[in-house]
């Protein structure tokens, strides 16, 4: 177990005010490490994948934006019947990958924007190179689901625990005096906030697996 990370939050929604709380975000980390272990006999000699799909509201479209969207995104990726070519997502995502974990990290860079929602899948395959292979297939899949995501896919090696935990993203930074934040709304804001207590998703191989802590 590692040490106690405690993240300084400012949090205000509404007319009431919290000036630092510190809120323990390590248990993320170790469940998903813990699950991950479970699965160690056969997880150790695969490869191990960061998936990320960002969006980012614009003065545009910030008033249709619902944190909402970004589960969709995930469900229709990862588990959708859209077919391009002869193939669905569902087939396409089960054909390279047999398991991983899905996090969500919010992030607001610059005062005076809005911040960056971000999908994080670590999965884990058979497979190596499927950066390169995928890449141009996700990018287009992803389009049909929403043309604002923007997507990065990396290698990082065979699975080791060290390596996983190195690359699990799940921050939620954000300053909530941020003007612009507002107007994503007061249900917009709170789920922010509940952000930094999110539970993982497991996916495929380690779906069912009940963690230990």
């Amino acid at each position: 177990m590692e040490t106690l990370n405690n993240t300084q939050v400012y949090y205000s929604l509404g007319n009431e005010y919290t000036d630092y709380d510190l809120v323990d975000t390590n248990h993320i980390r170790d469940m998903i490490v813990d699950r991950f272990q479970k699965q160690k006999s056969i997880i150790n000699d695969k490869h191990l994948y960061k998936i990320q799909l960002s969006i980012t509201p614009t003065r545009i479209d910030y008033h249709e934006f619902d944190i909402d969207i970004l589960q969709d995104i995930s469900r229709r990726l990862t588990n959708g019947m859209s077919v391009l070519g002869t193939m669905s997502n569902r087939t396409l995502w089960n054909s390279n990958f047999l398991g991983g974990v899905r996090t969500i990290s919010i992030v607001d860079d610059d005062l005076n924007d809005y911040p960056v929602f971000s999908l994080n899948f670590l999965m884990y395959s058979e497979y190596d190179n499927l950066d390169m292979k995928l890449m141009k297939q996700l990018v287009l899949r992803l389009k049909m689901i929403n043309p604002s995501v923007k997507i990065s896919i990396k290698y990082l090696g065979r699975y080791t625990p060290e390596l996983l935990s190195s690359n699990i993203e799940y921050r939620t930074e954000v300053e909530y005096n941020n003007p612009v934040l507002s107007k994503l709304g007061d249900k917009t804001i709170d789920d922010i906030f509940n952000n930094q207590f999110q539970r993982p998703r497991f996916i495929g191989e380690l779906y069912k697996l009940k963690p230990s802590i």
